[in-house]
C-alpha cells in the first residue's frame, strides 16, 4: 500500500502544469469545514460524521509545509467537468456516499488494487463512474531492511518533478447536510523491479500523460479500454531513499 505521499501545495503551479482550473469555491468550502469543526464539541463531531469514537485531533486536515499527505488528509485532485480539467480538494481515504458510519481505520480504503476494482463494493460503486487524477512528487512505504527492521522509504521518479496517479472518488454528505466532502483512493498495481527489490509489492500507477483526459472521462470508453489505459504507464525509474538517515 502507499502509506503517504508528498504533494506540491501550490495550486496555481499545479493548474498551470496540468492546464486545469482550480475549484476556488470548493477550497473555500474546505476552509469553512475546518472553521465549522472548531465550533463543534468532539461528541457532536463524532455524531455528525458517524465515527466509532470521539476524534483525538482535527478531522479536516491538510498537509503542513512539508507537503506530506497521510490517509484522511485533504489534497488537490484533478477531475474533468463541463469540458475542462478542474482541481478540487479531496480526502485521501474514501468515504462512500450514503455511508452511515466511517469505515474503521483497520480497513485500507485509500489504496485500490487494480485487480480489485470490480470485486470490492467500495470500488465497484465508483469505478467507471468517478475518475480523478492525483498529482504528487513522491510516495512513502514501510519496508523491512536487511536487519529485519521496519523503515520508511521514499520513492520518487528520476525523470519528473511530479508524477500523477489515477484515482477513484466518492462524495459524502452528513444527514443534516452541514458536512460534505469528496474523498479518493489511489489505484495501485504490481511494482516495477526497483521497488520490488526494496521489499514492497505495490506501486501507484504513473499514468501516461496523453491518456489523462481519456481516463478522466470513463463514460466515453468501454471497460476494456479503461483497463488498457491503466496498464499504460510513463517510463521512469523510481529512486529510493530513507528519510530517517
Amino acid at each position: 500500500m502507499c502509506f503517504s505521499v508528498q504533494i506540491d501545495k501550490d495550486i496555481k503551479r499545479l493548474s498551470q502544469r496540468f492546464n486545469a482550473h482550480p475549484a476556488v469555491g470548493e477550497f473555500h468550502a474546505l476552509k469553512a469545514l475546518q472553521e465549522y469543526e472548531a465550533q463543534l464539541t468532539p461528541q457532536e463531531l463524532k455524531s455528525s460524521l458517524g465515527l466509532k469514537r470521539v476524534p483525538k485531533g482535527a478531522v479536516f486536515k491538510t498537509p503542513e509545509s512539508d507537503g506530506i499527505v497521510y490517509p484522511n488528509y485533504f489534497a488537490p485532485v484533478m477531475v474533468f467537468e463541463n469540458g475542462k480539467r478542474v482541481i478540487r480538494p479531496m480526502r485521501y481515504r474514501v468515504r462512500p456516499a450514503n455511508s452511515v458510519e466511517e469505515i474503521p481505520a483497520k480497513y485500507n480504503v485509500f489504496n485500490a488494487r487494480i485487480d480489485a476494482l470490480e470485486k470490492r463494493q467500495t470500488w465497484r460503486d465508483i469505478f467507471l463512474r468517478n475518475h480523478g487524477l492525483f498529482p504528487f512528487k513522491s510516495f512513502y512505504e514501510w519496508v523491512q531492511d536487511d536487519a529485519g527492521k521496519k523503515r520508511l522509504i521514499n520513492f520518487a521518479p528520476n525523470n519528473a518533478e511530479t508524477m500523477w496517479a489515477p484515482c477513484i472518488f466518492d462524495q459524502w454528505r452528513s444527514k443534516d447536510g452541514k458536512i460534505q466532502f469528496y474523498s479518493f483512493a489511489l489505484i495501485t498495481d504490481d511494482p516495477p523491479q526497483e521497488i520490488e527489490d526494496k521489499g514492497h509489492d505495490r506501486c501507484p500507477i504513473f499514468l501516461k500523460q496523453d491518456l489523462i483526459d481519456q481516463w478522466l472521462q470513463p463514460q466515453r470508453s468501454d471497460k476494456g479500454d479503461i483497463y488498457q489505459i491503466l496498464k499504460q504507464k510513463e517510463t521512469t525509474y523510481f529512486e529510493s531513499s530513507f528519510p530517517d538517515t
